[in-house]
Formats: structure tokens, sequence, C-alpha cells
């Protein structure tokens, strides 16, 4: 696998919303080809999706299913981010690679915690939809297992490559909950994980031949 073939999975945001909140039916198989594309969706039907709660999973007080899909994509996409950002200290030989992969790593420890407490307090369990889902900016285990697979300008390449489409990603879903969805304080954290997104982005490091 290339840096290219990790960076290829682009989607729209109307329809990457549409298939957090449908979940089961708006998720990949798994095999590299399951990714949801604009192609042959509206905006419009997007959004009539994004209305129907997800399978078996009532939503709860001020809660409506794009609160409960958001929350749901973004607990599996950092938790396969942050296994991806555990491999740094003993795979890239870039100290700017690992000078900022450490705190982005605690970031998401902390943003997980952050995003379970809604998930409870909407009586929805902890369990992850997306389990060999292959959605946009989600490291899957194959990619996962590929990157881990690597060392040196290899490994900053394709990491570097699938953190800059999780964050890129994130943003945009987040923006895209801060409208559609309904409970005041999902959508405040909403805010966090974009604003926090697009700052990692915007940090985030070139390769580099080495350690100085």
């Amino acid at each position: 696998m290339t840096a290219a073939a990790v960076t290829r999975r682009v989607a729209s945001v109307a329809v990457l919303l549409a298939a957090a909140t449908l979940l089961t039916t708006g998720c990949g198989d798994g095999d590299g080809g399951g990714k949801p594309t604009g192609e042959g969706r509206s905006t419009s039907a997007a959004r009539n999706a994004a209305t129907r709660p997800p399978d078996g999973q009532a939503t709860s007080g001020t809660f409506n299913s794009s609160d409960i899909g958001w929350i749901q994509l973004m607990i599996a996409m950092d938790d396969q981010a942050a296994l991806l950002l555990g491999l740094v200290p003993d795979h890239s030989p870039d100290a700017g690679v690992e000078k900022w992969a450490k705190p982005v790593a605690a970031g998401y420890r902390g943003e997980l915690v952050q995003l379970r407490e809604p998930l409870s307090r909407a009586g929805v369990p902890d369990t992850n939809p997306h389990q060999g889902h292959d959605m946009p900016g989600m490291v899957t285990e194959d990619e996962l297992r590929t990157i881990e697979g690597t060392k040196d300008a290899a490994f900053d390449a394709l990491f570097l490559a699938a953190m800059r489409e999780h964050l890129d990603q994130a943003a945009k879903i987040a923006h895209s909950e801060r409208s559609a969805g309904t409970d005041p304080a999902t959508k405040k954290l909403a805010a966090s994980v974009e604003k926090t997104s697009l700052t990692w982005r915007a940090r985030l490091p070139e390769a580099t031949s080495g350690r100085p």
C-alpha cells in the first residue's frame, strides 16, 4: 500500500454525516471499495436519511440521530487514530513527527472520554457499530497493519497521510454536527473537536530525513 492508496478516500460532508447516522447501512463492508461517495446521492436525500434513527438505537432527551451517529463515528475514528499514533515512537525516525504526535495522542485520550459522556447520557451502549467498516477518515485494521509493518521514511509518509485525512474528515463532520445535531452539549463538543482538529492539522509536520 502506498501513501496515495491511504489518501484516495473522499466523500461529501452531507453523505458522510448520513452514513454516520445510518450506521450499518451507510458504512462500507471493509474491503476497501465500500466507501460512501457523493455519486447518486443528493444533498436532500442525505438530509432525509439523516432524520431516521440508527437501527435499534432510539434517541433520548435532547439528542437526535445525528448527535448519536456523530458521537459513535468519532469514537470509532479516534480509537483507530490513537492506535496509529501509538506506533510513532518505535517507527518514526523524525523528531518533528514524534514531537507532534505525543500531545495529539494525549489529546485523543481526553477527547474519547468527552465523547463517551454524552453517549452514556443518551442511554446508548458503548459499542462500535463501525467495527470493520471502511469510512473516510478512518484508519482501517488493514491500513494499521500495513503502516505498522513499515519504518523510517516509509512509515512517516503513510502515517502523515493517514492523520491528514483523519483530521480533515474529523473537522468536516464536526462542523456538520453543529448544524444537524440538537443536543446543546454535543454540539458544543463538536465545535471543540472541529477547532482542535483544525489546529492539529495546521501543525502537522512535513517528514524530514531523520532525527537531528
